[in-house]
């Protein structure tokens, strides 16, 4: 949804990280009045889930439904296989507030019980593993209010801005069940999903997948959506109003010949009405974005099907499987909604616990759209996220069991959206290789496609697609708490330039220091910029450049990679005096950084030694010193590298990390 509105969508149009995510925002503003309902609705699955011994492999919603009103009636069958021993009960969940006409199980009218919101069934004979069963549930009634991270999880309500009534779906995370009899749990995707809905001919029906017949049934007219790809519980919907399609299409690189429909459900007073026109640009904008972010993620996943949208009255956007509701076009919410397909959707986090891989993804998603497609508003978008999660100094990512009974947790817009976003980018810096990084992305798409998938799924993944260990970095910015800031001091010297960055951290009892890579921009006269990046590891570090050129200027992060704040750059002349107490620091050393050749020259005789290790202290080079000596790194990767000169004693009496790039 989007921030403001949950993993539902992102923000205003410009400005895709406002305070609050539209997503999240809507999705938390509900939560007071509905905590109680949300905590009882999450021990349901418990209850019953060691009962649910069975892999859902299809369901078809048959279902009479109106734009005006909540009530639902109809028929669901669901078609399963049985993976326990032995299956002697069926078990799912429908709220109470629905009264069951019939059951059949296997074509046999079965007798049933209920307690609250537990439905269980038991076949007359119990079935053995693998095999497989047919149940038909009848019912009717008015689903309740709240329970939803966006308000309820069926709703009718009416347009503020154009004044339709509407009858959508919004099941995210646990209240399907409010409105359809099914399991619960995100590790049983069903295999394919059929929606049949029966209404009045002048409305219109939004489901998943592809709208195979609208069938007339006297002043009635039944829509019939069927998808044949994977989907999990939460992500089947509907949405039913006097809509008119407004029809898009998208042709990704990578699927010649062909397009990808985007079918849009437009209120139908709206789509031609000028006061509409500015959403619509911005929903105009969405083939370029999918064509984009195919190609970063990989091909559109429902490609076979459709992308699309459907409007409803609420604020913000929810993902649903290859048709998103959404309250209003936005081009930062319709992006991050259309990357949901990729993360939520395709691959859905394990738990409610690794909400990271869809929320985190998603405005991660929002951070691309804008580098690549909207790069005025990049920089600002980023800061203005980076500034709220900033607002506090504690907060982590990680959410614990204990967490996943609150939605307030689940879907905090501050660190669930902002920081589980920001921090997506910042691995992205670790890997130093965008090339690697995005097909990692694409490769975990790939092998955890129609499928779930923990933040340890993520973190083994890349650890083993990149050769990164990650522990480090998980450890501080997914699991720890607060931000660093960085004190920055300088000294030019001719072509010389010298920084002090101490590091301090807002939460130091959960990170007393975040090691890290960091950028310096280095301002030059008579030469471009040049960008230099270094390795944070210790609270005070004393880096110094040569470079051609005289030094004017420093920038720290200057592409935002980290989430921090910045004392300075400020003057310091200190730093020069200190870096010339001793005869070894008169060596001159360059370039620093290197493409791999570096030379050490001295106007005076200086007897000693120069070495050069690895980050992990391994020994490359030795060399005795003299007038002039020359360096070659050319075999070795890119990083950090230290330079160390020591006297004939053998006393060390100079280090210098020299950077290779």
């Amino acid at each position: 949804m989007k921030k403001l509105l949950f993993s539902i969508a992102i923000i205003v149009t410009g400005i895709a990280n406002a305070q609050q995510h539209f997503c999240s925002k809507a999705k938390q503003a509900s939560m007071a009045s509905i905590i109680n309902h949300q905590a009882r609705t999450s021990a349901l699955n418990p209850q019953i889930s060691h009962e649910m011994k069975y892999d859902v492999k299809f369901v078809h919603l048959m279902l009479n439904l109106e734009r005006n009103t909540k009530f639902v009636s109809g028929g669901v069958k669901t078609v399963a296989t049985v993976t326990a021993t032995a299956l002697d009960t069926f078990a799912c969940l429908i709220h109470q507030n629905h009264i069951i006409d019939s059951i059949r199980f296997n074509g046999a009218l079965m007798t049933y019980s209920r307690k609250d919101s537990i439905l269980k069934v038991a076949p007359t004979i119990p079935l053995l593993s693998n095999q497989s069963f047919t149940v038909f549930v009848y019912y009717h009634g008015n689903p309740p209010v709240g329970g939803s991270a966006i308000g309820s999880g069926f709703s009718t309500g009416t347009s503020g801005s154009w004044g339709n009534q509407v009858t959508w779906s919004l099941s995210e995370s646990i209240v399907a069940y409010h409105w359809w009899p099914c399991k619960q749990i995100l590790t049983d995707k069903i295999d394919s999903s059929w929606v049949s809905v029966t209404t009045d001919s002048l409305n219109k029906v939004g489901s998943n997948g592809l709208l195979k017949n609208t069938t007339v049934i006297g002043n009635k007219k039944r829509y019939d959506w069927q998808s044949r790809i994977p989907i999990d519980f939460y992500l089947i919907s509907v949405a039913v109003a006097k809509y008119k399609e407004y029809n898009l299409y998208a042709h990704p690189l990578y699927l010649p010949g062909d397009s990808i429909l985007i079918q849009n459900y437009i209120y139908d007073n709206a789509i031609n009405n000028p006061a509409f026109n500015s959403q619509k640009m911005q929903l105009n904008k969405m083939p370029a974005v999918l064509e984009f972010e195919s190609k970063m993620y990989g091909m559109y996943p429902f490609y076979k099907e459709k992308y699309g949208h459907s409007m409803a009255p609420f604020g913000g956007g929810m993902e649903h499987q290859t048709m998103t509701s959404l309250g209003f076009f936005d081009y930062y919410i319709d992006a991050h909604e259309l990357g949901h397909q990729w993360f939520g959707d395709n691959v859905t986090c394990k738990g409610w616990g690794d909400i990271w891989i869809n929320e985190g993804f998603a405005v991660y998603t929002e951070f691309l759209v804008a580098q690549y497609l909207d790069n005025a508003n990049f920089a600002s978008n980023l800061n203005t996220a980076h500034q709220n999660v900033m607002q506090q100094a504690g907060g982590k990512v990680w959410v614990t069991n204990h967490d996943t009974l609150d939605a307030n947790i689940i879907f905090d817009s501050r660190l669930t959206y902002d920081k589980g976003g920001s921090i997506i980018r910042s691995l992205q810096f670790l890997t130093n290789n965008d090339s690697v990084w995005f097909n990692t992305l694409r490769g975990f798409q790939n092998t955890y496609k129609k499928s779930t998938a923990s933040v340890i799924d993520f973190k083994n993944y890349y650890q083993t697609q990149t050769g990164i260990n990650a522990t480090q970095f998980f450890n501080q910015w997914y699991y720890g708490e607060g931000y660093p800031t960085f004190n920055v001091k300088y000294y030019f010297s001719g072509n010389m330039a010298i920084l002090k960055s101490t590091q301090t951290t807002s939460f130091p009892s959960s990170i007393p220091l975040f090691i890290t890579p960091m950028e310096y921009k280095i301002t030059r006269s008579g030469f471009p910029d040049t960008t230099v990046r270094v390795m944070h590891s210790n609270a005070v570090e004393t880096y110094t450049f040569n470079m051609l050129g005289t030094p004017t200027g420093v920038v720290c992060d200057p592409n935002n990679w980290i989430i921090n704040k910045v004392v300075g750059p400020a003057l310091d002349n200190s730093l020069g005096v200190k870096e010339n107490e001793n005869l070894f620091s008169t060596i001159k050393l360059g370039p620093n950084p290197t493409k791999g050749i570096f030379t050490l020259s001295a106007d005076q005789t200086i007897e000693g030694k120069a070495e050069v290790f690895d980050m992990t202290g391994k020994k490359l080079a030795e060399k005795k010193l003299a007038s002039e000596v020359n360096f070659d790194l050319s075999n070795y990767t890119n990083g950090i590298y230290i330079l160390k000169l020591s006297d004939v004693s053998g006393n060390e009496r100079y280090s210098q990390k020299i950077i290779k790039q």
